[in-house]
């Protein structure tokens, strides 16, 4: 019998030490393995099942986890995210690149946001140098987009000329660099890799949210994915993954701890509604 949520939700009510740890279960006609995946705060894991795969496969898999499952569970609710909430006025915060930035609300702007210094110039895009963000007053009303828009066109300039000698050093020239952006991809993952058949059509996302984190943080979740994309042997996230992470970056799982503590309080474009006139 293939897999379907119904099936496998119904193994696993054979097993309840196993059944009370997964919230979701999801079928993929993609996989070719059986993942799990939590977010901080999540009172269950969620089960990413391969279509080709049996209930009975699940439940296995399942069994053979129990301690890795347990210390995702642990860790989830050990780091549940204590997410801000920005009101769109004058001197609001917000972080790019680990700096604080300030927002200064305009009227008629040529661009719905934009990073200046103290003289109101516009910084070279991807850069670090500015100290304010402008807003146009006008865009107000549509809440958090338009900065998360600006996160993503900033992020994308500031990966492109952070990828390439990364990858240059990883790869040595042996395998093309896959397309990298900035992207809106959820509030799970700080990155994704996106394996294709043939490798020179690999992507890799970084969410936008990464790049409110200081550069040495943005630089270890694009490393991550970089790993990803030179395709080490094992596990996805197994000993040749880890040992391949430290060779790019020498203390790598330190890094992975700073990133959980400080990735926890980033903002994830939620905005407090406009005060009524």
């Amino acid at each position: 019998m293939t897999a379907t949520i119904r099936s496998v939700r119904a193994a696993l009510d054979l097993h309840p030490d196993l059944s009370r740890h997964v919230a979701t279960i999801k079928i993929s006609t993609r996989r070719k393995s059986l993942g799990m995946s939590i977010r901080p705060g999540d009172s269950g894991i969620t089960l990413h099942v391969p279509a080709a795969h049996t209930p009975a496969d699940a439940v296995a898999t399942l069994a053979e986890n129990r301690h890795r499952i347990a210390s995702m569970l642990h860790k989830a609710r050990r780091t549940v995210p204590a997410v801000p909430v920005k009101e769109l006025v004058n001197g609001a915060s917000f972080l790019w690149l680990g700096q604080n930035n300030r927002l200064r609300l305009v009227d008629d702007a040529a661009e719905a946001v934009r990073h200046v210094d103290d003289h109101g110039t516009a910084t070279e895009r991807g850069t670090w140098r500015g100290r304010w963000l402008e807003l146009d007053r006008s865009v107000v009303r549509l809440g958090g987009a338009p900065l998360i828009s600006w996160y993503i066109q900033e992020g994308s300039a500031w990966l492109d000329a952070q990828a390439g000698p990364l990858w240059a050093r990883m790869a040595g020239g042996h395998r093309p660099l896959p397309a990298v952006r900035a992207a809106d991809i959820g509030r799970s993952r700080w990155g994704v890799h996106h394996h294709k058949p043939n490798p020179a059509d690999d992507t890799i996302r970084i969410a936008w949210q990464t790049f409110q984190l200081r550069p040495a943080l943005v630089r270890h979740v694009l490393t991550h994915e970089l790993v990803h994309a030179a395709r080490p042997g094992g596990r996805a996230h197994g000993h040749e993954f880890w040992r391949a992470f430290e060779r790019a970056e020498p203390g790598a799982r330190q890094r992975e701890r700073e990133l959980h503590k400080e990735g926890a309080t980033v903002w994830m474009g939620d905005v407090h509604p406009p005060a009524p006139r």
